[in-house]
């Protein structure tokens, strides 16, 4: 896919996080900083859906890509880079921010969040990211 296309897409399923977020859990995000804690506040939730109903591995993918992608979209926004499709594993392609010659996952720590550690920030990880991505 080539990079034009692959910006588009992820700013379509930007757009959906939001959409889905308004609608299924009455979470207003706005692209945002700030809104990433509202991010977390998703995620608990669904982290906690996870652990009395699980999700389908078809619903889980479609919510961890949606929501790193807007998580992805603050960050490009905000500090710069570009999304780029990670295919080093044919099994487990993945999408990323890259800045520099760093790779910032945000679909993968969504994952993480909600079907393992519910601590997880997203809010942090995308402070640690900045500040990784300025060095």
């Amino acid at each position: 896919m080539q990079s034009p296309e692959l910006s588009e897409l992820m700013q379509a399923s930007a757009q959906d996080a939001k959409i889905y977020a308004a609608e299924q859990h009455q979470i207003t995000l706005n692209g945002d900083f700030a809104s990433l804690a509202k991010v977390d506040e998703l995620l608990s939730r669904l982290h906690l859906d996870q652990q009395t109903k699980p999700h389908s591995a078809e619903m889980l993918f479609t919510l961890c890509n949606i929501m790193g992608a807007y998580v992805g979209e603050i960050f490009i926004h905000t500090v710069g880079g570009q999304w780029q499709s990670n295919n080093i594993d044919q099994t487990a392609p993945y999408m990323a921010v890259g800045f520099g010659d760093k790779e910032f996952p945000f679909a993968s720590v969504c994952y993480h969040k909600i079907t393992n550690d519910n601590s997880i920030s997203l809010q942090d990880y995308v402070q640690q990211a900045k500040q990784n991505a300025m060095q």
